[in-house]
């Protein structure tokens, strides 16, 4: 067991309201410290604007530091969901394997849509959660997020955050139906034996002022996945269906709701598994509004990586890594220079005292004592040097991998058949300025390989790790053909 405490930082954007929560954990004792809500839904304009708003406000209002990791709700519009089981393979075909069935159920460009996966191996075969979400809604969130300077450490869907905080604090081994219905959107989970899928449902309680009509129309949809998403075989039959989030707080709506589905609404009415004190009241939010935090709560567990169904769309921002690494460095550096500074003031007090000590005859040693000590001022600042020269290589490690990423990504394509002429004649990278970000530019050549099919190859094969790029046409150059691929 760790005797070091971690923290997290989980903030839903996703439905209207901005919920945030922050756990810490130390071992196997998750606990929870403080939490927040700031309703944006009722500001009009577009929500996802709103919902950025409210997020900047918030972080500037309580900035996290250097050592929480902030997971954020990622943009689940248009998502998809599904289970698969599949054999034990390797992880690289593993993640081929999910990324042409999801792309075969969806039937959409490969470079349209983001594709993660899950595994939770079994005895014979392993259950894969895979998921999809749109790139350019992902790409422009993370833009916005970079664009406003606001701390992130990982962007995850809410709808598998919500599965995780219910299966540690309510696990049932039946089928279950989770609902975490907020003002202007709706994440629809679906549990059983065989796997989880998930649907978000731009539907919430501002958009019907009836209850009961609101209720009706999440049972349809509710009946819509149930019959669309689950396969054929086992039917489902849900012991319950758990109620989270702004809906829960609603009395005439969860009655309405149990009238609509026949079903027992369950609520989380205290904390199992989270430590909480025993009177939770911040910032002016009841106990009751905390417990229907569900979405939050299941992302802040996956920043303390005991989620139950790990959901990272998006992962590992350099700023935050680069600023958790500087207080380390900085520290070394320091000691290492105390230190130093230590020795050479030792030298310099022992070079005094022999001088007033030593009798003339021994003049030789005094001299070679003096000489030992400018031979210690030069070694600390040659340490010195080299500290400054670690950290600057702390500070530039996010640039230093730009160029391996890009030089994986060619080589993938190359490994194909057809493809086997090609190479990487150069590769350029600038660094960035005031206003203006780095560009790294790839000259690629290929012998007998089509153009067109190898610009497509590229392309697609750049943008699964890179957000912007340009592919030029190739140039005219006897004996091959040469792209460059631009990459801000």
């Amino acid at each position: 067991m760790s005797i070091l405490a971690r923290s997290a930082l989980g903030i839903d954007v996703s439905d209207g309201t901005l919920k945030a929560v922050k756990l810490n954990r130390r071992g196997r004792r998750i606990q929870l410290r403080r939490a927040w809500r700031q309703a944006y839904y009722h500001e009009g304009g577009d929500p996802r604007a709103r919902a950025l708003d409210a997020l900047e406000t918030f972080l500037n209002r309580h900035p996290p530091g250097a050592l929480p990791t902030v997971v954020i709700s990622a943009p689940t519009r248009g998502a998809y969901s599904s289970t698969y089981l599949v054999p034990a393979m390797a992880p690289d075909k593993l993640a081929e394997l999910v990324r042409y069935e999801v792309l075969n159920d969806l039937g959409v460009p490969p470079g349209d849509v983001m594709v993660r996966h899950h595994v939770r191996k079994g005895a014979v075969e392993n259950e894969v959660h895979a998921y999809a979400l749109r790139r350019d809604a992902v790409t422009a969130f993370r833009t916005e997020l970079d664009r406003r300077r606001l701390p992130w450490d990982a962007l995850e869907t809410p709808g598998f955050a919500l599965a995780s905080f219910l299966e540690l604090e309510m696990p049932r081994g039946r089928d279950r139906i989770l609902l975490g219905v907020g003002e202007l959107a709706t994440e629809l989970v679906l549990l059983t034996e065989r796997g989880l899928w998930m649907r978000h449902l731009p539907l919430g309680l501002a958009d019907d002022p009836d209850p009961l009509s609101l209720a009706e129309r999440l049972t349809q949809e509710i009946g819509a996945a149930v019959s669309g998403c689950l396969p054929g075989g086992r039917p489902f039959a849900p012991h319950d269906l758990v109620l989270t989030e702004e809906g829960a707080l609603d009395a005439t709506f969860t009655g309405a709701l149990r009238k609509a589905t026949g079903l027992a609404i369950t609520r989380v009415q205290t904390l199992q598994r989270i430590a909480a004190p025993v009177r939770m009241a911040w910032d002016g939010q009841s106990a009751e509004q905390v417990l229907c935090m569900g979405k939050a709560l299941g992302l802040a567990l996956s920043g303390l990586d005991v989620g139950r169904f790990p959901c990272p769309v998006l992962s590992g921002s350099p700023s935050r890594e680069s600023l958790r690494q500087l207080p380390a460095v900085s520290a070394a550096v320091v000691v290492a220079s105390l230190c130093l500074v230590g020795l050479g003031l030792m030298g310099s007090s022992r070079v005094a005292t022999l001088r007033d000590t030593l009798p003339t005859s021994l003049a030789d040693e005094w001299q070679q004592l003096a000489d030992a000590s400018l031979a210690t001022a030069a070694e600390h600042a040659r340490h010195q040097a080299t500290a400054d020269a670690l950290l600057a290589a702390a500070q530039a490690r996010p640039a230093v991998f730009t160029p391996k990423r890009a030089l994986a990504q060619a080589a993938r394509v190359f490994s194909q058949p057809g493809f086997g002429e090609g190479r990487v004649e150069n590769l350029f990278l600038s660094t960035p300025t005031a206003q203006r970000p780095g560009v790294m530019t790839v000259e690629v050549s290929t012998g007998e390989a089509e153009p067109e099919a190898l610009g497509a190859r590229l392309l697609q094969a750049f943008r699964l790790e890179f957000d912007q790029v340009e592919l030029r046409p190739p140039e005219a150059d006897p004996g091959r053909l040469t792209f460059e691929v631009r990459v801000p």
